[in-house]
């Protein structure tokens, strides 16, 4: 079942720079109070399948909170573990609050949010203790997706799971076979049919909060951001003035051309980069959306500080699980 490919044309009709929208402008980490059901020293692979894409292509997953199931966008680009939206967050009724803090929009523009404490999530066969939800307001939402001709996007899912999240389990992203997997390392992945000794690795940067690396261009280096929640890749790049940023997010003429991409001293091929300007806190100088993540597959270490990148141009032939958490 290939997901990505089905949904892949109405892609130009919304498209999400959820990226933009992060939590990370504090020098903190909310810490966990228990890390998900498995041993450190336990070899697991956890697969998990992407469900849908949604309307600005986001892979979507199924995620337990008490006895509700709800799709989640996978995102990214979002510093926390989960959020959701409305009378989705409403109804949780087992949360804690535990503060309030600042989010940012892609013009720079603040929004408050309630962050809580909930006893469990469970995305397929592991669970995850006391992870926190966030809380966000339809406005945020809605400022961070494009529309081609205007109107109003199509509907969303009611919520979002950050990286953060997997900040204890690893993950692996694979579109080409429609899933994600909580992962303890690439030996196991190995040993699940990938060819690892393809991957390319690469130090993993979490220091701002954003999932980062560095890559180079024939331009030079280029600091990128890794971001599913994100419908393109995009740059950094002010606009001239007069126009609106809406009009340039669909204008063919502001995609810029790389002849090459280059992570680590391995060639990853051509790459167009939609030039959007970014109004934040912190410097965001380019963006890895889903346009870069339908064709490699990304393996992130965070137990060992690395990524891991590889062209992946057909679905992987892999092996029984080696093993799995248990709810």
């Amino acid at each position: 079942m290939k997901i990505f490919d089905r949904q892949r044309s109405s892609k130009w009709l919304f498209a999400s720079v959820f990226f933009l929208a992060v939590s990370t402008f504090s020098c903190y980490r909310i810490p966990k109070q228990a890390p998900p059901n498995h041993p450190k020293h336990e070899i697991f692979f956890v697969p998990v399948p992407i469900t849908k894409l949604s309307s600005t292509q986001a892979p979507c997953i199924d995620v337990r909170i008490g006895n509700t199931t709800l799709s989640m966008e996978l995102d990214l680009g979002f510093r926390g573990d989960l959020t959701l939206t409305g009378q989705s967050a409403d109804a949780i009724g087992s949360k804690t609050f535990i503060f309030t803090k600042s989010m940012y929009g892609m013009l720079g523009k603040e929004y408050l949010t309630n962050i809580y404490r909930i006893p469990k999530a469970s995305i397929g066969a592991m669970a995850f203790i006391q992870p926190t939800l966030q809380n966000d307001r339809d406005e945020f939402i809605a400022d961070s997706v494009f529309v081609q001709g205007g109107g109003k996007p199509s509907p969303r899912p009611p919520g979002r799971v950050g990286w953060e999240l997997f900040y204890n389990v690893n993950l692996l992203v694979d579109l080409k076979n429609s899933q994600i997997a909580f992962c303890d390392s690439v030996d196991t992945l190995q040993k699940q049919g990938y060819p690892t000794e393809h991957f390319v690795k690469t130090p993993l940067l979490l220091e701002r909060g954003l999932v980062e690396f560095e890559a180079s261009t024939g331009e030079g280096s280029l600091h990128c951001t890794l971001d599913t929640g994100a419908t393109w890749n995009m740059l950094n790049t002010e606009i001239a003035e007069g126009r609106s940023i809406e009009q340039i997010a669909w204008d063919p003429e502001n995609v810029l051309h790389y002849p090459s991409l280059k992570i680590g001293a391995e060639e990853f091929g051509p790459i167009d980069f939609h030039r959007i300007p970014i109004h934040l806190p912190i410097r965001i100088e380019a963006t890895l959306g889903m346009e870069f993540f339908q064709d490699h597959l990304v393996f992130l270490d965070f137990s060992r500080g690395y990524a891991y990148f590889f062209k992946n141009t057909s679905p992987v032939q892999r092996n029984s699980c080696l093993g799995s958490a248990e709810d």
